[in-house]
């Protein structure tokens, strides 16, 4: 066991136990060692009876040993589905999410997880197949923050020895042994015959990913000085230049980065070649990547995304829109001053049509008044002067697939006032 002076006979530390074989033995260590902790379970409500059959067994074992408990029960698919994330990766930041607040909760020092030395092999291969070469040659943080993993030396035999030996109880999660999962593939039909082959293979993965990560450690050292010299960014916004990307020294450095923001190594390689289309981006979980002229900016998706919104006009008075609080209400045409600058009329026509109001995609079009043919908004952000941020969350007001207006900037000739007695007028203020 690998305890990196962590002083674990001094300080909490949250576990986290899923109730399979390498964390309950990880728990059990804890409470022979009399190591003070406590226990964070996820419920991830993906396998029915088997998850809460898995829950009440670990409550139990924690009462059993005197460890507290703390669980949180989670609708993954639903989570992954709303966050446009595969399972796996919504179920990791969960993970994470819980265990980092329970650490809070109980001023504990630190997260400890269960991963050994045939989960870093595993990931080697994962990320072998996902063309990700620099993740592969680093392996396994053994303390990275405020996580350790005290297994990560020893091979997943000994840990089943040792729980053999010590009528340690577990359970096994049947999702374990399909063969149709990525991992569950290198580990039952790859590992294996490498292993008989190759014995020492887990040692020596090790021995090269030890020296990797001590060269990634003092390259980071000096990339970060680089990257808070010609780097802005703050909680909510990224930019990147584009000579810092252009400096290959730079490259490692940014994936990494990035890679804490949910972007894979992929996105990341599409996004600093010099081939990649202006207006490109890529989203992950929370965070938006746009790729522009002056280099890549990231925006954090709370300040970017508005889902589409169905207007009733007649029935709607003022509706919210991200940092816009818009009016919209029916008038005389006798009341319709055109020198207010945030109003738009329209025709009264719109009242039987079907209006949404939306951000900018990439592509849209519109006639805009007073003008021939249609322009790209983009143009028209680029014409304004207006920055990357402001213009992922200006409202856009369309109809079906035609665009009305992009509300602080410009209208559309199309719904213009005729011959009504009334008129739409919509009108928008900042929050």
């Amino acid at each position: 066991m690998n305890l990196q002076n962590w002083q674990l006979d001094r300080q909490l530390t949250v576990l986290g136990v899923s109730g399979g074989l390498d964390s309950m033995v990880l728990l059990n260590v804890f409470v022979m060692k009399q190591w003070p902790c406590v226990v964070a379970h996820v419920n991830f409500g993906l396998r029915g009876e088997e998850s809460d059959g898995d829950t009440k067994f670990v409550e139990e074992e924690c009462t059993k040993l005197g460890v507290p408990f703390f669980v949180k029960f989670v609708d993954t698919e639903k989570i992954a589905n709303e966050l446009g994330v595969s399972i796996q990766m919504a179920a990791r930041d969960i993970r994470y999410a819980f265990f980092e607040e329970i650490l809070v909760q109980t001023k504990a020092q630190s997260i400890a997880t269960a991963h050994h030395q045939d989960d870093e092999l595993e990931n080697f291969f994962i990320y072998l197949m996902r063309n990700e070469m620099h993740n592969a040659w680093l392996g396994i943080w053994e303390k990275r923050g405020n996580i350790i993993r005290p297994f990560l030396q020893i091979p997943r035999k000994i840990i089943a020895e040792f729980a053999a030996e010590n009528a340690i109880l577990w359970r096994e999660d049947s999702s374990n042994s399909q063969t149709k999962y990525l991992r569950n593939q290198i580990r039952h039909l790859l590992l294996p015959s490498l292993k008989e082959e190759f014995p020492s293979i887990g040692n020596d993965y090790q021995v090269i990913t030890k020296l990797n990560r001590e060269q990634e450690k003092d390259y980071l050292e000096h990339f970060e000085v680089r990257w808070t010299q010609f780097v802005k960014h703050n909680s909510q916004q990224i930019d990147v230049p584009q000579k810092f990307i252009e400096d290959q020294y730079n490259l490692p450095g940014l994936l990494r980065k990035f890679r804490y923001l949910g972007f894979s190594e992929s996105q990341m390689l599409q996004a600093v070649s010099k081939n990649q289309r202006i207006g490109s981006f890529w989203k992950s979980s929370k965070w938006r990547l746009v790729k522009h002229r002056d280099g890549l900016t990231t925006i954090l998706q709370s300040q970017t995304e508005n889902d589409e919104l169905q207007l009733n006009i007649g029935s709607v008075g003022t509706v919210s829109f991200g940092d816009y609080t818009i009016d919209i209400q029916k008038v005389d045409i006798k009341n319709v001053d055109f020198k207010l600058s945030n109003v738009y009329y329209f025709d009264v026509a719109i009242l039987n049509e079907k209006l949404a109001l939306r951000q900018w995609r990439e592509g849209d079009k519109m006639q805009v008044l007073g003008m021939k043919g249609r322009k790209k908004l983009s143009d028209l952000f680029v014409d304004a002067k207006i920055d990357l941020l402001d213009k992922l969350k200006l409202p856009v007001l369309v109809l079906e697939d035609q665009i009305l207006a992009v509300l602080t900037l410009r209208r559309s000739g199309l719904y213009l006032l005729e011959h009504s007695q009334q008129a739409i007028s919509i009108s928008w203020k900042r929050k």
